[in-house]
């Protein structure tokens, strides 16, 4: 079987080669796709489109980048991706509104590449929608004529040897899940919330000062040349 595979970032396709062995389909037999204008910010995209190809060199993988195939000339597809969620900014709408986006443009690649069915490594992640991702992809097979591979690689493990020092985010991908994510969190706040920000180094102003709303801090003017 010829199989092109989204790929949304390098772990998850690690987690997915197992399950193509199983299947009986070689890594000559697989290119991975790469087309994921979810992922925000562009440092961020560029971190997991870095971490995929050294994975592919890794595991002798053809690459295929989606983007490029497109108007995006760097590949970030920031304007379509927000235009395809606008109205729809809140889980489970905007999950499905993304994986259309990613499973249609594979499915097209698909189709013109001659491939003979396409699957993604979305489908390894515990934190994925499967339902939705199931529909996203049986969807776009409709559409463009070429089988959908549904595989539940939730419980895939991933070879140590591939992943050795990659990158490895630490949320879903776009602005929305990485507010998801963190809002929650006390990550970065300043003050902290306990109030404990350590001692200043000497000879320097503490900078742990009360915060009057209406009062702007004029302790740090800058002195005109």
């Amino acid at each position: 079987m010829k199989l092109l595979l989204h790929a949304c970032c390098a772990w998850c396709l690690a987690k997915c080669l197992p399950g193509l062995a199983l299947d009986g389909i070689q890594a000559a037999d697989a290119t991975v796709f790469w087309y994921n204008p979810n992922i925000h910010p562009l440092i961020e995209y560029r971190r997991r489109r870095k971490a995929l190809r050294m994975l592919c060199e890794r595991a002798s993988l053809a690459l295929a980048d989606g983007h490029l195939a497109g108007e995006e000339r760097e590949g970030y597809g920031l304007v379509a991706f927000c235009r395809a969620v606008h109205g729809r900014e809140t889980v489970p709408e905007r999950c499905a509104a993304c994986y259309a986006m990613r499973m249609r443009r594979t499915a097209k690649a698909a189709k013109e590449g001659g491939f003979d069915a396409f699957t993604t490594t979305l489908l390894t992640s515990l934190q994925q929608n499967h339902a939705l991702l199931k529909a996203a992809g049986e969807a776009a097979a409709e559409e463009f004529g070429v089988a959908f591979l549904y595989r539940d690689g939730r419980g895939n493990e991933a070879d140590a040897r591939l992943t050795k020092w990659l990158y490895k985010q630490s949320y879903c991908g776009c602005v929305f899940s990485e507010y998801d994510r963190y809002h929650a969190t006390t990550k970065h706040l300043w003050p902290p919330p306990d109030g404990n920000s350590g001692p200043s180094p000497s000879g320097f102003p503490s900078l742990h000062r009360p915060f009057v709303a209406g009062c702007p801090d004029t302790s740090h003017k800058e002195s005109t040349p």
